[in-house]
């Protein structure tokens, strides 16, 4: 640098406002042509596992009062269960329990999770599921108050069902983020 120059920082993003998409906020509302995708795909969704009373996806859901880590995840009229957990260091908390639930009540788990295959939770939960997609692209993610947003990582679906057996591999494929 040449003496005498100043550097200037550049102004602030709009997007970087209250942490947008930084870990700093782990609650990020599902795109909806995303889910669609998905929700058709496997017949419609009976539960939204991790939502809040303006994300959530399904007319059943559990929130963060009710916990989905200890609340059981039953009574919906579909075995079919959505789950976009909050993306923090918690996320391999939830994983454990949509592999438990998946079993336990004979349930199939969709969840969206970040591409973060050199994490502990990657290694522990997302190999012990039937499906995984790897999503190829950037998802925008919608916050409460409307505004979106690209994730700042790559994506996951994860898919447990019920009588997968730890035995075989998990099947990887890849899935776009925009049809």
């Amino acid at each position: 640098m040449k003496q005498g120059t100043m550097l200037v920082e550049p102004p602030p993003s709009p997007w970087n406002k209250g942490q947008l998409f930084s870990s700093a906020s782990i609650e990020w509302g599902t795109p909806d042509d995303f889910f669609d995708r998905l929700s058709e795909e496997f017949g419609g969704f009976g539960l939204d596992a991790c939502a809040s009373e303006k994300n959530a996806r399904c007319a059943k859901y559990i929130d963060q009062e009710q916990d989905s880590l200890s609340t059981e995840w039953t009574g919906g009229d579909s075995l079919m269960v959505w789950m976009n957990p909050p993306w923090g260091r918690q996320i391999g908390l939830f994983l454990r329990r949509a592999h438990e639930q998946s079993q336990r009540h004979g349930l199939t788990v969709v969840c969206l999770i970040p591409a973060s295959t050199d994490t502990v939770y990657w290694r522990d939960w997302v190999w012990k599921a039937e499906e995984v997609r790897l999503v190829t692209g950037r998802l925008y993610f919608v916050r409460d108050d409307g505004h979106t947003g690209p994730a700042t990582k790559g994506a996951a679906v994860v898919i447990y069902r019920p009588r997968w057996t730890l035995d075989r591999p998990s099947n990887v494929t890849l899935m776009g983020a925009r049809p």
